[in-house]
């Protein structure tokens, strides 16, 4: 494929993807066109998300759309100098206790967590954070569904990220 024909341009969100080596690496880079994934057989799981918040240590320019600029419950992963070394955040939002983070806010609190590469991977009522073995059946923030600051407004979703 030509260089400027790899970059995944069909939905302005979806700007990131997470990348599981089969060496068991995890990296964050900007989303690509399948055939692009389909010719790096060195990863098992693709995952396009988004937006991409940091990429090489610098952040991303954000378009100022209402994803972008308002206010939500958010869940990001990042990477810090190598690719073993993964932060995975939840922030609450959307009670009187928790107000959500803007994504330009969000790019910024994983930059000062040492981040060099980061995505958000989603937000809103779907952001919850669960490990096993901890109190609540494992959910280790405050889930927005049920409109309350606990423990118990999980949305029920398709999709999710295990790390074992």
């Amino acid at each position: 494929l030509k260089k400027e024909l790899r970059k995944w341009t069909r939905n302005s969100n979806m700007t990131g993807s997470v990348l599981i080596s089969s060496e068991d690496r995890l990296f964050i880079r900007e989303a690509m066109l399948n055939e692009w994934y389909d010719g790096h057989l060195e990863f098992e799981d693709v995952l396009v998300t988004g937006p991409l918040l940091i990429r090489g240590g610098k952040m991303v320019k954000l378009p100022e759309t209402s994803l972008v600029i308002s206010r939500h419950p958010r869940t990001a992963a990042g990477t810090r100098n190598n690719s073993r070394n993964v932060v995975l955040l939840t922030i609450d939002g959307r009670t009187g206790k928790a107000s959500g983070m803007t994504l330009p806010e969000l790019a910024e609190f994983m930059k000062l967590l040492r981040c060099r590469d980061a995505v958000n991977l989603d937000g809103g009522g779907s952001t919850t954070m669960w490990i096993s073995g901890r109190p609540f059946n494992g959910v280790v923030n405050m889930p927005s569904d049920n409109k309350k600051f606990d423990h118990y407004g999980e949305r029920a979703v398709s999709d999710i990220l295990v790390i074992k």
